[in-house]
């Protein structure tokens, strides 16, 4: 659970009552700016590290009804080869994974994996990029669909 919001309405509501005691007016400052840096979408790289959006892809091999192996290890070269990699060919990682998940009628279905993580650094193009290989590979594969996440990150190659 995320407390910020309610540490953040407490202080702003001690700030704006009439209390005097130091101690309290100087909690109230502290978590007030705080609050204000939560919502700062920077993060502290060291020195020498950039700041960069790691972004993951999970696409399922199966196909919709569950069959394993719908994508195979050719048809998913093919697919990174003419699709995901003229769109960041700087490098990327792929993973093999063993994922689960629910269909629209409920039932958990198994199937077998690949996961693309990629590190970009700030470029205004790559959300768009992301959503084109997913809904190729949707296309492509009949699938219901794929899952994109970003965190922060930092990178430093040696």
């Amino acid at each position: 659970m995320n407390l910020t919001p309610i540490v953040c309405e407490a202080a702003q509501l001690l700030i704006a009552s009439r209390y005097t005691m130091p101690l309290i007016v100087a909690l109230s400052i502290a978590a007030a700016v705080a609050c204000a840096s939560a919502d700062d979408d920077s993060l502290a790289c060291p020195q020498g590290w950039d700041q960069v959006t790691e972004y993951k892809l999970y696409f399922g091999r199966g196909e919709t009804s569950g069959a394993p192996g719908a994508v195979s290890n050719q048809a998913w070269e093919q697919f990174l080869a003419d699709t995901v990699t003229p769109r960041f060919p700087d490098g990327l990682t792929v993973t093999d994974g063993a994922g689960q998940w629910r269909n629209e009628s409920g039932e958990t279905l198994q199937e077998q994996s690949k996961v693309l993580t990629l590190l970009v650094w700030p470029d205004d193009t790559a959300l768009q990029r992301l959503d084109e290989i997913a809904a190729e590979y949707e296309r492509r594969f009949n699938q219901e669909s794929a899952l994109l996440t970003s965190s922060p990150s930092c990178a430093s190659f040696s």
